[in-house]
């Protein structure tokens, strides 16, 4: 009942926060201290990859992803041999992962 309650207390400014503050890399537990909810109730939620609250998460993640990933091309345009290393390196990974999902569907 405790999580119902919780769900129904979020709004949009509290998805919001997730999302912000997950892009600064905070995690869960410390989110639910910054929302002064139930850290048992919001990991409950965070951990149901369907729910609004692992959404928000998700797309803070992604937003430093891609903000990393700009920097990392500015910086492969400017000729930066260390630049290219690490891009292709995490090419590499994404192939595997992109790999991984398709064999295994995880």
């Amino acid at each position: 009942m405790a999580i119902q309650s919780l769900i129904e207390s979020l709004g949009q400014s509290d998805f919001d926060t997730i999302e912000k503050l997950a892009e600064e890399n905070y995690g869960p537990r410390d989110i639910a201290r910054a929302l002064s909810v139930s850290k048992r109730d919001f990991m409950h939620l965070w951990r149901d990859k369907r729910s609004q609250v692992r959404e928000a998460y998700e797309r803070g993640v992604l937003q430093i992803d891609i903000t990393k990933q700009e920097r990392l091309i500015a910086m492969i345009k400017a000729d930066n041999v260390t630049a290219v290393q690490i891009h292709d390196k995490n090419a590499k990974i994404r192939r595997f992962e992109d790999a991984r999902m398709d064999v295994f569907g995880i």
